[in-house]
């Protein structure tokens, strides 16, 4: 197994689990809601933790199978050499808007430790969380990087 076959899997449990904890968790405030008329106090911000962490761990396997949003409409409507330079030519926005991106949450980060956040029911220190976001978003760039648009003959509909 090579490592980045090993970083899709891992990437691919930690978005299923987050997924899961998420979804039950909701399930238990709904429930308690309902039934008992008490809510889980740190249900939100276990829910938010959750879905940021699906959302970085997912990123990996969007990337590697370039299966996210974009508007191909130049692609489509150029082809040949001009399409393929606008393939190519969004692909390094992406890469440009994305490591902007991770380089932003690794300062949320370091700010947030500097500040001493903590997490108002959890009780645990926000960077912690943030860090894991930064670790899985520069995985995700790298699933970026190894990832080169496909020439427009190998483009399928």
């Amino acid at each position: 197994m090579s490592f980045l076959s090993f970083l899709e899997y891992l990437c691919a449990k930690i978005s299923l689990l987050a997924l899961i904890i998420m979804a039950g968790i909701t399930f238990v405030d709904v429930f308690g809601r309902v039934v008992f008329n008490s809510p889980l106090g740190f249900a939100y911000e276990v829910v938010g933790i959750c879905l940021a962490i699906s959302f970085y761990a997912g990123l990996y396997h969007v990337h590697k199978k370039r299966k996210h949003i974009r508007i191909d409409l130049l692609e489509k409507i150029f082809n040949g050499r001009a399409g393929q330079f606008i393939s190519w030519l969004s692909y390094l926005v992406e890469i440009v808007f994305f490591t902007a991106l991770v380089v932003m949450i690794y300062q949320q980060t370091i700010e947030s430790k500097n500040f001493g956040e903590i997490f108002m029911f959890l009780g645990i220190e926000k960077w912690t969380v943030l860090a894991v976001m930064s670790v899985l978003s520069a995985i995700a760039l790298t699933s970026l990087l190894v990832t080169f648009p496909d020439s427009p003959s190998e483009v399928k509909e």
